[in-house]
């Protein structure tokens, strides 16, 4: 018997070649391929960056910075589509495909190593643990529930091994779970939105996702109902109180950021012990200040404007009308007060206005605001840039989508083969390297129909993507807006703000709530565990003849889980769950960046001219890289 037909692929073994098989056209079958790597990456899509960061952003500066969002989400797509491009070519993973350039597999591989160290980070447990733990407790988890939060954070990481054991190919395991996540968490998520959250949050979300170049800024002093943003500067030292009145026990919960001698040091609100005698002096003033605003439906805006003070305060109408009952602006030893809004002069009048409007905040122009006053606005750029780098899916998650379409059998992947479970799997052989088709006729007009279904598969995840965005949000704006949200409360936060505004029903939503929290995130550590195991088995398997004769690449596979499982307890052990989450998201857009302007290479370099990508997609892919990687390295200069 002859050997078959082989073109010769990079650095790697030759690809052999087949015919293309045809693409889903019409119909039902065209309906349930789309049941795909774009529903499996939107379950996973829909975890920490939008009911952990997501929320916590808008919490803390409304929905004007939802923009950044659109644009990763939309750059992540374009990449998506030349990761999955490659996978439909030639049925590896593009992880494969840069192993067969130069420099080689091997340097490729240190070059993964050092790139996944931001996948290691098992963020999703972590917090995952802290809504199941209030669900417990019957109350928000605080500084002496710790050990409770973390044992639940190691339970929860053990377990979502569970089915990626079981259960035919690892592929369609997923697929369930994925499926089932998203249909449950957006179908509660829709019933709040539609039947609790007011029209002017929604306009504010909507609007948000479009208003492009807009930036929060948040005044000195924000006191809104329990809600707290207080500055105080003291013997050259300067204070910044950020906190909440907890409605069950009276208790507050917040953070004291102190700067003296340009170092900043946190301390905790409730352990006034650990502050020096002057910081307890300050903290005590300022919780004196704010307690009797606690369940009042007051506020009060404090804003400092090149050497004059304005200030504003009222009362809070339906939930989200700041209207001013009483105005002041203090400026060089003079100080007037007006009665309404339209009897403050010009320029104050319209940034008590902006303040007003956007229920305490100010919305600006950032170009304008930079060009001003030569700096980036006042943010928390790192939860803002971990805000930005897990919208979407985010770092070497993205490449998964090749992976997928693979297991899925999409374009060649169908002559490949998939990973199967350990147990109860199908017999299912992985080949060791891909195939491709020729670039006849017959061929490319299959092509362009497997192009057409991966655009489809891209429309499904990049829409699951922004309305998994926005629900969450949506609900962090409408029951804890203002709150300044400290660690991982943010979703148990919610579940508390929508019980307060429904008493009746409160153990009801507060449970749902909770449980629904739990459910975005707990499932998204059960994909973060296969996509670590996956990307190996995939790039060892196909680089090295000796890994391959250990047997089984289901082997090979489930070794790699168990070193991660082992990696993973130190990491829960030794780090607190926003700390991991904030780590591992940073570090994920140098590593999307990275490989995004990799896969160009790629493509252009092993791809024939017939099928790589046009010059659209790849300036597309181009930005997503470029976008990535400087948003990470601006960190260090803000």
């Amino acid at each position: 018997m002859s050997n078959p037909p082989t073109v010769a692929a990079g650095a790697l073994a030759p690809w052999e070649i087949e015919d293309l098989p045809e693409p889903p056209r019409s119909g039902r079958k065209l309906w349930l391929g789309l049941i795909g790597p774009g529903v499996v990456l939107a379950g996973t899509s829909i975890g920490t960056g939008e009911w952990l960061f997501g929320p916590a952003v808008s919490a803390q500066y409304g929905a004007s910075l939802f923009w950044l969002a659109m644009i990763s989400i939309v750059l992540q797509g374009f990449a998506n589509l030349i990761f999955m491009r490659y996978a439909i070519y030639c049925g590896e993973p593009v992880n494969v495909g840069i192993l067969r350039t130069w420099p080689g597999p091997m340097m490729w591989i240190v070059f993964f190593a050092v790139l996944d160290l931001t996948a290691i980070f098992p963020y999703n447990a972590s917090n995952a643990a802290v809504p199941l733990a209030a669900a417990i407790l019957g109350r928000l988890p605080h500084a002496g529930d710790a050990l409770l939060v973390r044992v639940l954070g190691i339970s929860i990481f053990l377990l979502a091994f569970v089915p990626l054991i079981f259960g035919g190919t690892v592929y369609r395991m997923l697929e369930k779970v994925m499926a089932t996540k998203l249909v449950v968490v957006l179908g509660y998520l829709s019933i709040i939105a539609v039947t609790m959250v007011s029209a002017p949050v929604v306009w504010d979300v909507v609007t948000g996702f479009v208003s492009f170049g807009t930036v929060p800024l948040r005044p000195e002093t924000l006191i809104v109902d329990r809600h707290f943003n207080v500055k105080h500067v003291a013997f050259g030292t300067e204070y910044l109180a950020r906190g909440t009145w907890e409605r069950k026990d009276g208790s507050v919960t917040g953070e004291l950021l102190v700067t003296r001698d340009g170092k900043l040091m946190k301390f905790n609100l409730r352990e006034p012990d650990k502050l020096d005698e002057q910081a307890i002096v300050v903290r005590d003033q300022i919780l004196k200040r704010t307690e009797p605003f606690a369940a009042s439906g007051k506020f009060i805006i404090e804003v400092a404007d090149r050497g004059t003070t304005l200030f504003a305060d009222g009362n809070i109408i339906d939930h989200h009308n700041f209207q001013a009952t009483r105005l002041r602006v203090q400026s060089e030893g003079s100080e007037n007060e007006y009665a309404s809004l339209e009897e403050v002069p010009e320029p104050h009048r319209s940034r008590l206005r902006n303040h007003l409007k956007h229920e305490g905040l100010a919305y600006v122009n950032v170009f304008n605001y930079v060009g001003e006053h030569g700096k980036l606005p006042p943010l928390d750029w790192a939860v803002v840039v971990a805000f930005i780098a897990i919208a979407g899916a985010g770092g070497l998650t993205n490449t998964m989508f090749s992976n997928y379409a693979r297991d899925k059998g999409w374009g060649m992947g169908s002559h490949v083969g998939a990973i199967p479970s350990a147990c109860g799997g199908l017999t299912v052989a992985l080949s060791h390297t891909g195939k491709v088709f020729p670039p006849d006729e017959a061929n490319r007009s299959k092509w362009r129909g497997w192009m057409t279904h991966i655009f489809r598969d891209q429309a499904i995840w990049m829409f699951a993507s922004v309305i998994g965005m926005a629900l969450p949000c949506m609900m962090s704006l409408e029951f804890i807006r203002n709150a300044s949200v400290v660690g991982d409360r943010v979703s148990a936060m919610s579940a508390e703000g929508i019980a307060a505004r429904y008493p009746f029903y409160a153990a009801l939503f507060w449970f749902l709530t909770l449980i629904c929290g739990f459910l975005v995130l707990a499932p998204g550590q059960v994909s973060v565990g296969d996509q670590i195991a996956r990307r190996w088995t995939d790039m060892l398997w196909n680089a090295s003849a000796r890994v391959r004769q250990l047997g089984e690449v289901r082997y090979i596979y489930y070794g790699i889980l168990a070193m991660y499982a082992v990696g993973g307890l130190i990491i829960l052990i030794l780090f607190p769950a926003v700390q991991i989450a904030r780590i591992s998201a940073v570090l994920q857009n140098i590593a999307l960046g990275s490989v995004s302007l990799i896969s160009i290479y790629v493509n252009r370099t092993l791809l024939p001219k017939e099928v790589q990508p046009g010059w659209f997609h790849q300036f597309g892919v181009l930005l997503c890289g470029v976008f990535f990687l400087s948003i990470s390295l601006a960190l260090l200069f803000i």
